[in-house]
């Protein structure tokens, strides 16, 4: 049942402010895109506390998720959706908050998932590592080099290479002291199965950034940590699997700061002087 019905069928039951509430915002939707807890507040003469009250007692997690799942659940079937729940008719201001709120949705989900001795696990064989290799397509190489240069600049021996020759070269040459990083959403590419296939039989650790669907990756990796995000939905970009790897990778380099800490931090502080020469 979606928010609309259920706050309607609700109304007998809702104290004299929750009824006030829900009256309003199911006389009102074409008005909640530009509405906040303060504004509806003020406008309903209740307290702002009230109003989130009330979306958590519909099922939300707050009034910025109730309104955005409203607007969505109002929408005419036959306007354009431009990806996930923004539609062509959102404002700015709107699209700003779904985009907030996919975002924090990948974050949670992905965050609440993390196995962390596996993850634990995974730091320490990076940190012994010869040589990182970062392989990733689309999306994932952009977060794969994001990977690459952070662990750059706290001394670890990273290649990361978007070309998927230059992959394939890089993963038959790795040695049992090299792990290879694989970033997949999906995991069924073959460039990115075929590199791990080949990093594997080198001897290599293999770790793959991936959904929790079952996949080729998942069946080649050594360890696999989770992303979740809600890339099944339609989608003009990798927005959320990519804010759900960004949260994985940099847990990672985290997790390699603090084992060396004073080493890492003199490292950030020595590129960064470096760099302010150029200015």
């Amino acid at each position: 049942m979606g928010y609309i019905n259920k706050i309607k069928s609700g109304l007998e039951n809702y104290s004299p402010t929750e009824r006030k509430i829900a009256i309003y915002i199911v006389n009102n939707i074409e008005l909640l895109k530009d509405a906040t807890t303060h504004s509806l507040a003020s406008l309903l003469q209740v307290a702002q506390s009230s109003i989130s009250k009330f979306a958590k007692k519909v099922g939300a997690k707050g009034f910025t998720e109730l309104k955005i799942s409203i607007i969505s659940e109002n929408k005419t079937e036959n306007e354009p959706v431009l990806h996930s729940s923004i539609n062509k008719s959102d404002s700015l201001q709107v699209i700003a908050e779904k985009l907030i709120l996919e975002k924090r949705m990948a974050l949670e989900k992905t965050t609440h998932c993390i196995h962390f001795p596996t993850l634990t696990t995974i730091i320490h064989a990076l940190d012994k590592a010869r040589l990182i290799q970062i392989t990733g397509l689309g999306a994932s190489a952009l977060a794969g080099k994001d990977l690459a240069f952070k662990l750059m600049k706290i001394g670890y021996n990273v290649a990361c290479e978007v070309d998927s020759h230059v992959q394939l070269t890089v993963a038959q040459a790795l040695t049992p002291a090299d792990v290879q990083i694989v970033l997949s959403y999906s995991g069924r590419k073959k460039e990115i199965n075929l590199a791990a296939h080949a990093a594997k039989a080198k001897g290599a650790t293999v770790i793959a950034i991936t959904s929790v669907n079952k996949s080729p990756l998942r069946r080649i990796a050594h360890y696999a940590v989770d992303t979740l995000s809600n890339e099944d939905e339609w989608r003009s970009s990798s927005i959320s699997s990519r804010t759900a790897q960004n949260c994985i990778t940099d847990l990672i380099f985290i997790g390699l700061l603090q084992l060396h800490d004073l080493r890492s931090l003199n490292m950030i502080k020595q590129s960064r002087e470096l760099i302010g020469k150029l200015e």
